[in-house]
């Protein structure tokens, strides 16, 4: 049985969701799934994965747009496997980063999940006034500087979802199971 195939894919202007993703990817390859990292702007179909994870940096309580247009384009694939998705930018001191994940989605990401059946979450962010920028100078100004990003909250929620896709494949995979008709399509041979 090949590893379950996982793609995490991002959106990132400041390289701290990337970050994340990148956590992502390297525990689920440390539970046994193969994870393939990518930018949402590179990723041209979702062909081979067996599961997905989307995510994005909030702006504004928005997702970067190549996000959600890739929710958009690729949601009938989407919705034929286990789909996760993040938000990544809470900052500063109080509630929103202290329990990010009771935090409610961007409305059109909400309806995205909802359509798909995704689950999702939302992680603390980080600002970096290294990164430069008007937006990163302006919350520093105001005092938001800093790094809420829990990466035990990341990898344990990254575990997670190793373990029910490989749960899964399992199942999916048992001898005498019935086969799923979207996998007998493509197990069946020519002939």
């Amino acid at each position: 049985m090949r590893p379950p195939r996982i793609l995490v894919a991002y959106a990132s202007r400041h390289e701290s969701t990337a970050e994340i993703a990148g956590s992502i990817a390297a525990e689920l390859r440390a539970s046994g799934c193969s994870a393939a990292l990518a930018e949402t702007r590179t990723v041209a179909d979702l062909a081979g994965f067996d599961a997905a994870v989307v995510g994005s940096a909030l702006y504004l309580d928005r997702w970067d747009s190549s996000a959600i247009d890739l929710l958009r384009r690729e949601r009938s694939a989407l919705a034929g496997i286990p789909t996760w998705l993040f938000s990544s930018g809470p900052v500063g001191v109080g509630t929103a980063t202290a329990h990010p994940e009771r935090l409610p989605q961007p409305p059109d990401v909400a309806a995205l999940a909802d359509e798909i059946g995704a689950r999702a979450t939302t992680f603390g962010g980080r600002i970096d006034p290294a990164t430069g920028g008007l937006d990163i100078e302006v919350m520093t100004t105001a005092g938001l500087a800093g790094d809420w990003r829990d990466f035990d909250r990341i990898r344990a929620w990254a575990r997670a979802i190793a373990g029910e896709v490989k749960a899964r494949a399992v199942v999916r995979d048992a001898p005498g199971e019935p086969v799923p008709a979207a996998d007998a399509a493509s197990d069946a041979t020519p002939g």
